[in-house]
């Protein structure tokens, strides 16, 4: 449900601006739905630490090397765009350095997104999406424990689910999960009945160590998840999250079975009668629309994993079909090529690796 309400965010905020072209309240939050709109095409839905990245909520995923320049030229361009016209409206005001700090974030110069976004704070220290900005920066350039301090201010100025999810994933990235743990108990005290919350119990259990839960932590995990997909059909960081679960621990037919689910489910809601809500009927179409081929990916590397790879062969073609640009189906079918002819992937990226480290070293000579 949540992509389908930032959809329409969107057209909400486009009508504001047809409307008021000097209007400037809210107007970061603006360029953060063109952000995560675009850049979510453009990350092919990275799946990392047995969750979804927030393709929904945040800037957390790095992009990918297989992404297609267009999509990135488009967000460029549009959060540039939007930039300069606040910025001649009014640069004593926090949105246009927060939206200056989304262009050069969607630049991958992490350096410059971290200035622009401390320009903003600067202005206006209570102001609680820049500081949540900030942290989403932190857990990007990999500096977890930088990006707590700024997630923790968000969540001390305004009580959300992204400030709660942004602080979760910093500590499962620091290896803190005892605090993730707390901290995402804290985010279901605060919406009991928001599937996000949910998720993030799973997310931080399915990942602590046994030792740091009885060795229940997994079932535990797995009952979370559950519970959000209950409450939220059509969730994709549960399903996956969930998925890999089943998948750690060798249980591939669970993960087919899952996804196979999910995949029906979609069609099926799509076809139901006008009876459905118009919100339930916009999930659908979102979902259709913006995963099905993120789907057919992950059910091709599970087959993969169980090494019936004829079944995976076909899931990434489909995959590519839907979307030439997703760049886990890509990488994942060049993987599996490499499997089929018998040479180890893994040993192929290390070799991969040292030869752009050695041409970096070169480079300083």
């Amino acid at each position: 449900q949540e992509m389908g309400h930032i959809l329409a965010a969107e057209q909400n905020y486009q009508r504001v601006r047809s409307l008021d072209s000097h209007w400037m309240e809210g107007m970061d939050r603006y360029a953060h739905l063109l952000f995560q709109l675009r850049m979510s095409r453009k990350n092919a839905f990275v799946l990392q630490q047995g969750g979804f990245i927030h393709y929904q909520f945040s800037c957390h995923a790095g992009r990918d090397k297989m992404d297609n320049d267009a999509v990135t030229c488009g967000v460029e361009d549009e959060l540039g765009q939007l930039a300069a016209d606040l910025l001649d409206i009014d640069d004593k005001k926090p949105e246009p350095w927060v939206c200056l700090s989304l262009y050069h974030l969607a630049r991958d110069d992490h350096d410059k997104s971290i200035a622009f976004v401390d320009k903003a704070i600067s202005i206006n220290q209570q102001h609680s999406y820049a500081h949540y900005l900030r942290g989403s920066i932190f857990l990007a350039s990999h500096r977890p424990d930088h990006a707590v301090v700024s997630f923790f201010r968000a969540n001390d100025l305004q009580r959300d689910i992204p400030s709660y999810e942004g602080l979760v994933e910093s500590y499962l990235a620091a290896e803190k999960f005892k605090e993730a743990i707390c901290t995402a108990k804290e985010a279901i005290s605060s919406a009991p009945r928001d599937a996000r919350a949910i998720t993030l119990v799973g997310l931080a259990l399915s990942q602590a160590p046994a030792s740091q839960q009885n060795g229940e932590g997994k079932e535990r995990a797995k009952r979370a998840l559950k519970r959000a997909l209950s409450l939220d059909p059509g969730a994709p960081r549960p399903l996956f999250a969930l998925v890999d679960l089943h998948a750690s621990e060798g249980n591939f037919d669970a993960c087919v079975k899952l996804l196979r689910e999910a995949m029906d489910g979609g069609r099926n809601d799509a076809s139901e009668s006008s009876s459905a809500s118009p919100a339930t009927m916009g999930h659908t179409v979102t979902w259709n629309k913006e995963h099905a081929d993120v789907i057919q990916s992950k059910l091709a590397e599970i087959y993969t994993l169980s090494e019936k790879y004829s079944e995976a062969l076909e899931c990434y073609h489909v995959a590519i079909s839907m979307n030439p640009h997703n760049g886990m189906a890509v990488q994942g079918l060049e993987r599996l090529e490499k499997i089929m002819r018998g040479v180890d992937p893994d040993e192929e990226m290390e070799d991969e690796g040292e030869v752009e480290d050695e041409d970096r070293e070169q480079d300083y000579y």
